[in-house]
């Protein structure tokens, strides 16, 4: 079974465009630079080969887009059959329309997988309650989940692009991929989507956020 996965990020690049069955910018499929959009959707795949992305690039080189441009890509994608979206991203300030968007994919069923960070202010659409909260945890290793449940994130998963090396990048963006790709395999398994919030609980490993130690 193929699941339809959703990304709003910006060009994957070429290298990608076998595993994608429909982008809003076919000129995006193009890119040969496809830098945080290619890192997104390659760890995301790294977790479910077997998804179909559709693609709504809607970031340009400084990570930023209006509000606007976010919303029509979750109504875009959910048109297009998307049975999760995954929104490796944060904004700083609560938008209604954004807000009543996500509210409106999540009732059509829908996964919702947002970004969050470890700790500090909510970010959103990760803070809505229709979103599944996101962040990097050190504890994990790829395919390993945390239950968080903390003020900013309900749960958290490998964080680095490649495993072993922290110089390359990574963090909450990666492991939202990561998650979302664990998702979609759960989803090809036939899994509804009103349960995937009890089956990570029960696949978690650790439970209760990272201890900081001074």
């Amino acid at each position: 079974m193929t699941v339809k996965v959703g990304l709003i990020d910006g060009p994957v690049g070429a290298g990608l465009a076998h595993a994608v069955l429909a982008c809003s910018d076919p000129q995006a499929l193009q890119s040969e630079e496809g830098g945080h959009g290619r890192q997104v959707a390659g760890a995301l795949l790294e977790h479910c080969p077997s998804a179909g992305l559709l693609l709504a690039p809607v970031f340009d080189r400084t990570r930023e887009a209006e509000v606007g441009r976010v919303v029509e890509a979750l109504y875009w994608l959910a048109a297009q059959g998307a049975q999760l979206i995954n929104l490796s991203f944060g904004m700083a300030a609560p938008s209604r329309r954004l807000a009543s968007a996500c509210a409106e994919v999540a009732a059509q069923g829908v996964v919702l997988v947002a970004s969050a960070p470890a700790r500090g202010a909510p970010v959103y659409p990760a803070a809505l309650a229709d979103c599944i909260a996101v962040t990097g945890d050190a504890r994990c290793a790829p395919g390993e989940v945390s239950w968080l449940s903390t003020a900013a994130a309900d749960f958290g998963t490998h964080p680095l692009i490649r495993p072993g090396r922290p110089d390359l990048g990574g963090g909450a963006s990666i492991a939202t991929a990561r998650m979302s790709g664990l998702l979609a395999a759960l989803l090809a398994e036939g899994h509804a989507p009103h349960t995937l919030r009890a089956r990570l609980q029960s696949m978690a490993l650790h439970i209760g956020p990272e201890r900081r130690h001074a």
